[in-house]
């Protein structure tokens, strides 16, 4: 997994979403997780999301970080474990 990380949403999920869109064109099956800033609904669903990613056999998945803050932090914690390191700064 890479995890796409900034302060404005609008540009890592357009990122993320770019990132996919190249992946595609190479032949590659991407996946997106992407819970629009929303760390309540990050905190319930990410790994459910990983594992139906991994289920359908995707070659990347490219996950849009959250916040920092509150459970945002705990959320993107796990985010980065599961990136093991592939992380992409958005400016």
């Amino acid at each position: 997994m890479t995890l796409f990380t900034g302060d404005d949403h609008a540009a890592v999920s357009r990122a993320v979403r770019e990132a996919a869109e190249k992946a595609e064109a190479e032949g590659k099956k991407a996946g997106i997780i992407d819970f629009n800033g929303d760390a309540e609904t990050a905190a319930h669903l990410f790994f459910k999301e990983l594992r139906k990613l991994d289920s359908e056999k995707a070659d990347v998945i490219f996950a849009a970080g959250i916040r920092e803050e509150g459970i945002g932090i705990a959320v993107m914690n796990r985010m980065r474990n599961a990136a093991d390191g592939n992380i992409v700064s958005v400016k």
